[in-house]
């Protein structure tokens, strides 16, 4: 994997390299301080990845990265960052991952392994799910690295609400009560809700992963098994789980706060304890 290197520190480059000194998958293609250089690199050059440093004068990374990818569509970032939350603009992007300073190998380490959950097909597992759910910030779904689009937003609030309930039914009674808080239960609404289930599956179906959807009786349930979801790997204890999680659930929806709620109260146990 072809690697750049983009910071106006020095130090932060150098220590990037000392870290994953022995990774044999990574090759440093170039090393550079100025925005506009590593840029024109991209542009000429075949490079895989880009490490870039958010803070920067004259062009932060977050903005490198966006013409980084108009220009190279197919290239991975990751970012270094000083502030959490900038996490949160790297991830709008679609960057694969970010890395806290001050960072060590681990860190490292565990920011390629969430960069596989988002990437194309050439740095994933034969066996790892071609899906990737994002919940901590907003709720976002990946397929093969790629951003799904929703033509319907209830279509996709409804995926929200399959996702945090972990495989459970959702019944249509539950749909109307959070997908539409102030409509009354009546065969309207219900045909209404019907709608939006519809418009759901066709979504998926049109992306080739119609199956991620399990149909009940009583209403729909996700399939686990079918999806990698980074609320579901933090439950597990996985590292990477919990290192995606700043704070937020599910952002763009108020009632995913009652789940974040709960997760902040595991928090809080786990630290106290």
């Amino acid at each position: 994997m072809k690697v750049i290197l983009v910071d106006d520190e020095e130090n932060n480059m150098d220590a990037f390299e000392m870290e994953t000194e022995g990774m044999t998958e990574i090759e440093i293609a170039g090393r550079f301080r100025d925005p506009w250089e590593a840029l024109s690199y991209v542009k000429k050059h075949p490079v895989d990845l880009a490490v870039l440093d958010v803070e920067m004068p004259e062009l932060d990374g977050i903005r490198l990265g966006k013409k980084m990818k108009e220009c190279r569509p197919e290239i991975e970032l990751i970012y270094l960052t000083a502030y959490k939350e900038y996490a949160y603009d790297a991830y709008q992007l679609y960057a694969g991952a970010y890395i806290l300073k001050p960072f060590n190998r681990a860190d490292i380490e565990t920011a390629f392994e969430n960069l596989k959950r988002f990437s194309t097909k050439r740095f994933s597992d034969t066996d790892t799910p071609r899906i990737f759910i994002q919940t901590f910030g907003r709720f976002e779904v990946f397929l093969d690295g790629k951003p799904v689009e929703f033509k319907s937003a209830r279509a996709k609030e409804l995926l929200a609400l399959l996702v945090d309930r972990k495989g459970g039914i959702v019944t249509t009674e539950e749909m109307l009560t959070y997908l539409w808080e102030d409509r009354p239960d009546t065969d309207t609404n219900r045909s209404l809700c019907r709608k939006v289930v519809q418009r759901l599956h066709s979504n998926l179906e049109q992306n080739g992963i119609g199956d991620i959807i399990e149909r009940h009786t009583r209403g729909r349930s996700l399939k686990v098994d079918r999806v990698r979801c980074d609320y579901y790997e933090y439950l597990e204890g996985k590292e990477e789980g919990k290192r995606a999680f700043l704070g937020e659930y599910m952002s763009n929806y108020s009632w995913a706060e009652e789940t974040l709620s709960r997760i902040l109260s595991d928090t809080k146990l786990s630290q106290d304890s």
